[in-house]
């Protein structure tokens, strides 16, 4: 004797099933989650063209800008779409590599050392005390599928295809940092994160215009 319903409620899950797999399928392919020997391939096969790259244009004197574009969004270059959010292709400058993958620079910054960390510094008034840094983004070399060394008609530098993973961002973190050298190498050291300059920075600010506010008085 058939059971009321008992189709019914298998069809269902069939479907519910379905949708759960193909949700976890989604979740999968967005984090990007690879083996870590499928990891290592991709490192061991883009340190060595980025660090020759990279070399060979401090030692030449060379522009280092780059493109970084959204593999996701790649179709929509070379438009410059508006609104919220990071766009999908901008350009850097490919400034050195680290344990995992690329560094790029995303501007230049003065900071200035305090007893709790650093800040950003105003340039008028504190220029002279300033350590002047470079904003890095830290993108891994398993996030990169593809580099289009030549360029294009637009822009004849390269084109680095990337996985923004990381929030929508291609960066694992953002740091601020010193450009050094030694001998003919070109190197780049840490300084401060990126958030805790941020946090003292508003900090300072907040500060500032009260003590603007309060003298106005």
């Amino acid at each position: 004797m058939p059971i009321p319903f008992l189709d019914e409620a298998i069809s269902y899950g069939k479907v519910g099933g379905s949708i759960i797999a193909a949700a976890r399928r989604w979740w999968k392919a967005r984090k990007r989650r690879l083996t870590p020997q499928e990891k290592l391939e991709l490192r061991v096969k883009w340190k060595p063209q980025f660090e020759t790259w990279i070399a060979e244009h401090y030692r030449e004197q060379l522009r280092q800008d780059c493109i970084i574009r959204d593999m996701k969004r790649m179709d929509h270059y070379p438009q410059i779409a508006e609104g919220k959010g990071i766009s999908s292709w901008f350009r850097v400058e490919l400034i050195d590599t680290y344990e995992r993958g690329i560094m790029v620079g995303l501007g230049l910054y003065g900071l200035i050392e305090e007893a709790h960390g650093w800040r950003r510094g105003e340039y008028e008034t504190e220029k002279d005390k300033m350590k002047n840094c470079t904003l890095a983004g830290f993108i891994p070399y398993e996030n990169i599928e593809t580099v289009d060394w030549d360029g294009d008609q637009y822009y004849s530098y390269p084109h680095i295809y990337c996985y923004f993973t990381f929030k929508g961002e291609p960066y694992e973190r953002l740091a601020y940092c010193e450009e050094r050298k030694l001998n003919t190498h070109t190197y780049h050291t840490e300084v401060a994160d990126y958030y805790a300059v941020r946090k003292l920075s508003k900090k300072k600010e907040g500060w500032t215009r009260w003590w603007r506010r309060a003298a106005s008085v």
